[in-house]
């Protein structure tokens, strides 16, 4: 069964809400793979152990962590979807987290969909 990343509630959630235009062609779940990885059963404390650890992550990966942690900070963001996240699609692993996330959109918020729609390859910037 794979890890999940419990310790942060809003990461998971973060990273795979803050590139999506990068995952248009790269693995969505690679770089929590690497931080599950890195932070094997340190994940009730994932915060310390990506600032103690980061290093051993991929240039990509730690490229994609420091984005989705500016990003969030931004309540128009990804911010505007975890609490949707959080609550819609609880305690999933990466990959079904990212089925979920898709499957429930219909169900977030209207300030989530519109960084959602925002955020959609192709999709033009105002």
């Amino acid at each position: 069964m794979a890890n999940k990343l419990r310790g942060a509630a809003w990461l998971l959630p973060a990273l795979m809400l803050a590139c999506p235009r990068l995952w248009a062609v790269e693995d969505p779940t690679a770089c929590v793979g690497e931080i599950e990885r890195v932070c094997t059963r340190l994940e009730d404390k994932l915060e310390t152990c990506l600032a103690e650890r980061g290093d051993q992550l991929s240039p990509t990966c730690r490229d994609q962590l420091k984005s989705a942690m500016t990003l969030v900070q931004d309540p128009t963001g990804p911010a505007a979807c975890i609490p949707d996240v959080q609550r819609l699609c609880p305690d999933l692993t990466p990959r079904a987290l990212a089925s979920c996330i898709t499957d429930q959109q219909p169900n977030f918020s209207a300030a989530c969909k519109r960084y959602l729609q925002s955020a959609r390859p192709g999709a033009s910037s105002e």
